[in-house]
């Protein structure tokens, strides 16, 4: 398949963000992860049957909106991370019991959103060339238009003519949401819908 990437730059430099599957991720921080240096890439200006541009949103207010969503997002969970913890200490404390396992569970799902959320902001933070969402207005960001990359699956691996993707290879494996969707893509013209979202859960 053929996605899309839109092309950007910074004063950090060049950059290319997936246009596709950028909004078929299950958190917000992974989108920062489908943000690609296009000098390591073999892309192409022109497709045959590429998948379509759904990044619509100017590439200059989706990266400040996707900064200021993760620096909340980190902030919350960090916030609701401390509130369970203490909640939790003090009915443990006074003899009440409340179900350890489901009280790890809560823990260990709210300490991934904030690593991750956590993690895409210093990206992004890298990307843009700031330390802090003040700094986001005065940050230039120019759209270069569109290029084409191939994607493909291969011994359970994505592939691109520069070689493994490994982030895209960690989606597909992780995120149900992306795993559909990318499967979805791959066999648009092959498959029923039926048949695509088998192979999607057969992923290993």
């Amino acid at each position: 398949m053929e996605v899309p990437l839109i092309l950007f730059r910074t004063a950090r430099g060049r950059f290319a963000v997936d246009a596709y599957f950028t909004e078929f991720v299950s958190l917000e921080p992974r989108k920062v992860l489908l943000i690609k240096d296009p000098s390591k890439e073999a892309l192409s200006e022109t497709a045959g049957r590429p998948l379509p541009v759904l990044l619509r949103e100017d590439v200059g207010e989706f990266l400040r909106r996707l900064f200021l969503t993760l620096e909340e997002s980190s902030r919350e969970a960090r916030d609701r991370r401390i509130s369970h913890l203490r909640r939790w200490n003090v009915l443990r404390i006074i003899g009440i019991p409340t179900g350890h396992s489901r009280h790890i569970a809560t823990d260990e799902r709210l300490g991934e959103i904030e690593r991750e959320s956590s993690f895409g902001l210093a990206l992004l933070k890298g990307i843009l060339g700031v330390t802090s969402s003040g700094e986001l207005a005065k940050v230039p960001i120019i759209g270069e238009g569109v290029a084409y990359r191939k994607l493909w699956v291969e011994d359970g691996k994505v592939k691109s003519p520069a070689g493994e993707d490994t982030v895209y290879t960690g989606l597909l494996r992780k995120d149900s949401i992306f795993r559909t969707a990318f499967f979805s893509a791959l066999f648009r013209d092959t498959l029923f819908p039926r048949e695509m979202e088998e192979r999607g859960q057969a992923f290993p």
